[in-house]
């Protein structure tokens, strides 16, 4: 019968057994770096042996930590992006965007617009990444008032106006501190800086039909069709599709004004959409805007996809429309003195409630204060 070899007394020093059975071979013997009488660090013990990784071993760990910490980075870069450059990335992608508009209300003559001292904020962009921008004033307000301006991009002047109204509010904050304002003065960037300006967005649709009205589905393409299929109102594919137009949608909800004024151009007069409750009052008040202003008031009507519809018609928001009498941008300028008074008396409006509850407040003693 063999005799046992003691491996433990060969490593302790011990001579080899001797004899028929106790020689030992190579393959017998365990390999000299496996096994060793000190434990150094990152050895470990196995059935009272010491075990020592071979070096291909503990490269291998250190390749698995390293890239293990790598990807452990790269999932907070990814998850956690804002931390890192989101807000320096937004704030140069608006400063850019800004000098942009410069060059371009240069080129119109508004050199009179000073945009880069109005707190912008915006949240989503353009197809063309072009910010969605918007300035709140008197952001603890309970009530808001909401203009709305370059929804159309061909419409010039209605871009000018809108951002000489955030410029004079901003100036004048005495006047307004018991008023919240919304102002988003450029709903279609990429119409308004194409070569030329188009009315539709950059994907060819008018943003003033693609709202998410109750009738879209079964009215929208079917009226642009009977109306032959013109380009310029093109409601869309599908309602709610456009980045302008969930931004529109972003700020109804947000803010739940009482009031909008959405300007537009060149059609020459003012429209109204909203309560009926109240009707009368309304319009008592805005036969005295027109007369003041000598700008006639007609009722146009909504469409499919329209502001109008949207929020006047389903939502019962105080929603007027300007329709300036031209889209020449050298007119802007007196379009704005010459609406400047009709535009601080609807942000003065009395009203009281919540959408879809809004009426005219004391609108005898307003009407005739004013």
């Amino acid at each position: 019968m063999t005799k046992p070899v003691n491996y433990n007394k060969i490593l302790a020093g011990g001579a080899p057994p001797a004899g028929a059975g106790g020689s030992l071979n190579k393959r017998d013997l365990p390999r000299p770096t496996a096994f060793l009488p000190r434990r150094e660090p990152g050895d470990f013990m196995s059935q009272g042996l010491i075990i020592r990784p071979s070096l291909d071993f503990m490269l291998k760990q250190k390749i698995i930590l390293i890239h293990g910490c790598l990807g452990l980075c790269l999932l907070s870069f990814l998850v956690f992006p804002i931390q890192f450059y989101s807000s320096d990335l937004s704030c140069y992608n608006l400063k850019r965007y800004l000098t942009l508009l410069d060059e371009q209300f240069a080129f119109y003559g508004w050199t009179d617009l000073n945009l880069h001292d109005i707190p912008w904020e915006y949240h989503r962009t353009s197809k063309y990444k072009h910010p969605l921008m918007f300035v709140v004033f008197n952001n603890q307000a309970k009530q808001y008032t909401l203009f709305l301006g370059g929804v159309h991009g061909d419409e010039l002047p209605t871009v000018y106006l809108t951002f000489k109204l955030a410029q004079y509010v901003k100036d004048n904050p005495d006047l307004f501190k018991n008023h919240g304002i919304v102002i988003a003065p450029l709903l279609n960037p990429d119409g308004f800086l194409s070569r030329p300006p188009t009315r539709v967005n950059a994907s060819g649709i008018d943003i003033n039909r693609n709202l998410p009205t109750r009738d879209w589905q079964a009215k929208a393409i079917r009226q642009w069709t009977a109306k032959g299929k013109r380009g310029r109102y093109y409601p869309g594919a599908k309602q709610a599709s456009e980045q302008e137009t969930l931004f529109q949608v972003a700020l109804i909800k947000r803010f739940k004004p009482q009031k909008i004024l959405s300007v537009h151009s060149p059609l020459n007069f003012f429209d109204y959409d909203g309560p009926s409750s109240d009707l009368d009052s309304f319009e008592k008040w805005m036969k005295q805007i027109c007369k003041k202003s000598h700008h006639p008031m007609k009722k146009f009507g909504y469409y499919p996809g329209s502001l109008g519809n949207y929020a006047g018609h389903e939502r019962n928001i105080f929603t007027l429309t300007l329709e300036l009498p031209s889209s020449d941008p050298g007119r802007s300028k007196k379009y704005f003195e010459k609406f400047q008074a009709s535009i601080l008396k609807f942000i003065t409006l009395p009203v009281i409630g919540s959408p879809p509850n809004i009426r005219i407040i004391n609108s005898k003693k307003s009407a005739s204060k004013r």
